[in-house]
């Protein structure tokens, strides 16, 4: 009998599917069973752990028990006075709104945000760009990533600021949906979601500076039209004649290769976005194929591998759903 696939499922009753809002999959079906597992009341058939080493505060040497939201989700510390605490000696990562309390904790994972109001304010705000702060993890592993992809023989340049992209309700629960469906016909964890580059033209100082946080309505700035309704295969046909593998959306592992493809009309820095892909099922081609308007029956996306006709890596799906834009990185 084929095993149950429960990484969808509730991780309290293990019988329905998660909750998707706003683009995120939460870990359980509803408030009822976040708030069972959240206060150790979970149904005896979830098998997963105890939860009380998590619910401590965080702060070194206080054995307090941490401080819970109106919904019964823990936080990460007891008390105002130690979140004002860790976020002065670095302990802690700041809201990425208010930047005055401590992130929290929400239906078991790290937020973005200290509150449920910031995170609907931000939400009900998106399509947005919030900076994220060069201590935050966020910033370095992105800055990692950026770095460590830099192949080309050329100095790797400097990041200047990574801000973080949250997008309107309508273009994030389609981008989870279509995650949690390849998830399921596959079997592949997540998807098999990657994070990969994208370069393309910017006309307008989007991300410079604090000052420039708005994203233009200007039709030749594929950069805020790509962050303001994530990736459309349609308006990429206008402005190119698509790639190797023909008529998809093209991102790259390679950071300095996305840095081929980027264009600015009017900024002195330069701009790439890393994004979410959902790979799935991917099929490896070294040969050129522009006829493709699809991958080839049985898989979910083509990479293309180094060597044949490619120097560098190409990874191209053919679906608006299957990516979205995470990080907006501003480099020179």
């Amino acid at each position: 009998m084929a095993q149950l696939d429960t990484s969808s499922l509730c991780k309290n009753c293990y019988r329905q599917p998660v909750y998707i809002e706003n683009g995120y999959a939460h870990d359980f079906c509803g408030k009822r069973c976040a708030t069972a597992f959240a206060t150790g009341k979970s149904s005896a058939s979830s098998p997963r752990g105890s939860p009380a080493a998590s619910q401590i505060c965080k702060l070194a040497g206080c054995k307090s028990p941490v401080f819970r939201n109106a919904d019964g989700t823990p936080g990460q510390f007891c008390s105002r006075s130690h979140c004002r605490e860790a976020l002065a000696t670095g302990k802690a990562e700041a809201c990425m709104l208010c930047k005055e309390m401590p992130k929290t904790i929400y239906n078991g994972k790290e937020s973005d945000f200290c509150s449920r109001r910031c995170r609907e304010t931000a939400i009900s705000s998106a399509p947005i760009i919030l900076e994220v702060d060069r201590s935050h993890n966020a910033f370095q592993n992105v800055e990692s990533q950026f770095i460590g992809g830099w192949k080309h023989l050329t100095a790797t340049p400097q990041v200047l600021k990574i801000w973080k992209i949250f997008e309107g309700d309508e273009t994030a629960n389609k981008f989870a949906q279509y995650k949690l469906a390849v998830e399921r016909r596959t079997g592949l964890p997540g998807g098999n979601t990657r994070r990969r580059w994208h370069g393309t033209v910017r006309a307008c100082n989007l991300g410079d500076d604090d000052e420039n946080r708005i994203i233009c309505n200007d039709t030749e700035c594929s950069l805020c039209g790509i962050v303001g309704s994530s990736f459309q295969i349609v308006n990429a046909r206008t402005r190119t004649n698509f790639g190797r593998f023909g008529e998809g959306i093209y991102t790259s592992a390679t950071s300095s290769k996305a840095n081929d493809y980027v264009h600015e009309l009017t900024s002195g820095y330069r701009a790439m976005l890393l994004n979410s892909v959902v790979m799935g099922r991917t099929i490896k081609l070294t040969t050129t194929d522009e006829s493709l308007t699809k991958p080839p029956d049985g898989y979910d996306a083509v990479v293309g591998e180094p060597g044949g006709d490619l120097n560098y890596d190409e990874s191209i799906v053919y679906e608006n759903d299957a990516i979205r834009p995470l990080f907006l990185l501003i480099y020179a």
